[in-house]
């Protein structure tokens, strides 16, 4: 309830209720929601909003071709959003860094080592069911109703980089 920006959300007879009227849709009480009883209410279909954010992101980066670099910390790989001040135990071993200036090539990459890992036990991963074996998408076993590659390949599809990637590994 203290997490909301606008103050929208208020106990009512021992519930958490959400005033639409206030409610100005920044998402974070899904995010902060320990209990994963908040979700997401998409007034538009998964496939579109991923591509609408692609955009945002070629919209921001399209100006600035050749002037950004890309920094990827994939340690930590936490089941749900990173931004809340709590967290639950990471889902695969730490990776490393990565570093590109293709901000989908790297993206890809990063997706692609977190899927090459064998999950962590006693995760959130493993409560899944599915996604604790190298090859096996964690991201889709966590969140089901995403398409993790859809970014990607719409991101591709639109210039703003490309899913091909060389990994350079330094010791």
């Amino acid at each position: 309830i203290r997490n909301c920006p606008v103050n929208a959300i208020s106990l009512v007879n021992g519930s958490a209720y959400i005033d639409p009227s206030i409610c100005i849709g920044c998402g974070e009480c899904v995010s902060i929601c320990q209990y994963g009883v908040i979700k997401p209410q998409w007034g538009t279909d998964m496939d579109a909003f991923v591509e609408r954010m692609t955009e945002y992101a070629y919209g921001a980066y399209s100006t600035k071709k050749g002037k950004i670099a890309f920094i990827n910390f994939v340690m930590n790989v936490t089941p749900l959003c990173d931004c809340t001040p709590w967290s639950d135990a990471p889902i695969v071993p730490d990776i490393g860094i990565l570093a590109s200036f293709d901000p989908v090539a790297i993206d890809q990459a990063s997706y692609d080592l977190v899927n090459q890992q064998f999950g962590h036990r006693g995760t959130a991963l493993e409560e899944a069911g599915y996604g604790m074996n190298p090859g096996e998408d964690k991201f889709k076993a966590l969140h089901p109703e995403t398409k993790g590659e859809l970014q990607l390949k719409y991101g591709e599809e639109i210039g703003l980089g490309t899913r091909d990637y060389e990994l350079i590994e330094l010791k």
